[in-house]
């Protein structure tokens, strides 16, 4: 069964890795700066590390992190279906028949989160976790923020768009998102401490919290 979560998770790396391409691929490094693809590349590491000990028998990645990267995913998908504007009608397939967005806003989370519930060994986790994941939206808007200001390079996603919100409007919307981001965070803890210690499928051998 470990070789099976193995190759589950290789092929989770895999699609991560293709709807990052133009990054490691073509050296579109400015890619980098959109959150989805942040979470992509974020997948691909925790998935291969989390693939290998696996196969090998070793300790899993820590808790804080393969959780981090679960709630990434899940906002990605979250933002995608609720604010962002839907993929456009004709958008050429990127693999095994399946679109861009196809993979990286409804797949890739979807996976993430199934492996997180069954694969994943539990009750690793601290409520303290919630405020650290956090501070990587915080971390994120700032540099937007200042990378749109100063170098007036424009911003990544509308709703933090400084020019066309003010401060006001960019404190609200940070303050909306983050409170989503922290109780989801939280609920991600919250059902890592109320499911069985050991995991579903597989005998993973747990990491550190």
């Amino acid at each position: 069964m470990n070789v099976v979560v193995a190759l589950f998770r290789f092929f989770m790396v895999y699609l991560a890795l293709m709807g990052t391409r133009e990054i490691w691929r073509d050296g579109q490094v400015d890619d980098l700066l959109y959150f989805t693809n942040q979470s992509g590349i974020l997948l691909a590491v925790v998935m291969t590390w989390a693939g290998i000990s696996s196969l090998l028998r070793k300790r899993q990645p820590p808790a804080w992190f393969k959780g981090g990267v679960t709630l990434f995913l899940a906002i990605t998908g979250l933002v995608a279906y609720f604010v962002l504007d839907p993929e456009a009608a004709g958008t050429p397939d990127l693999t095994i028949g399946l679109t861009s967005g196809q993979i990286e806003h409804q797949l890739n989370p979807v996976l993430a989160f199934l492996d997180f519930l069954l694969l994943d060994p539990h009750r690793r986790m601290r409520w303290r976790y919630a405020w650290w994941w956090l501070t990587y939206l915080l971390a994120y808007v700032t540099f937007t923020t200042i990378r749109g200001t100063v170098w007036d390079l424009g911003y990544p996603y509308g709703f933090i768009d400084l020019d066309a919100h003010g401060w006001g409007g960019l404190l609200l919307n940070v303050l909306i998102y983050g409170t989503g981001f922290y109780l989801l965070g939280l609920l991600i803890v919250l059902i890592d401490r109320r499911m069985p210690r050991r995991a579903r499928l597989g005998t993973p051998v747990a990491g550190s919290s």
